[in-house]
């Protein structure tokens, strides 16, 4: 259904679709989970990857995000 990649490129070592995360995201829908006060990885950036931001000062707003997410993966 989904993969959550953390960044480094070694998480998708022996994957079924090979170790490309650009392919493998062409494949299945790929999130990458982060508080908005931290840098994005530079590999984050440059894949295919939705990012699911939380605020450390604005947990209220947890609800939101995971909404956004179930709402993605659906489509």
């Amino acid at each position: 259904m989904a993969v959550f990649a953390q960044g480094p490129a070694w998480q998708f070592k022996n994957w079924p679709w090979g170790d490309n995360p650009v392919e493998i995201f062409q494949r299945i829908k790929a999130y990458h989970l982060k508080w908005s006060q931290l840098k994005t990885d530079p590999n984050i950036a440059k894949w295919s990857v939705q990012l699911i931001e939380l605020d450390q000062n604005k947990r209220h707003l947890d609800c939101a995000r995971i909404r956004t997410f179930w709402e993605t993966l659906d489509q």
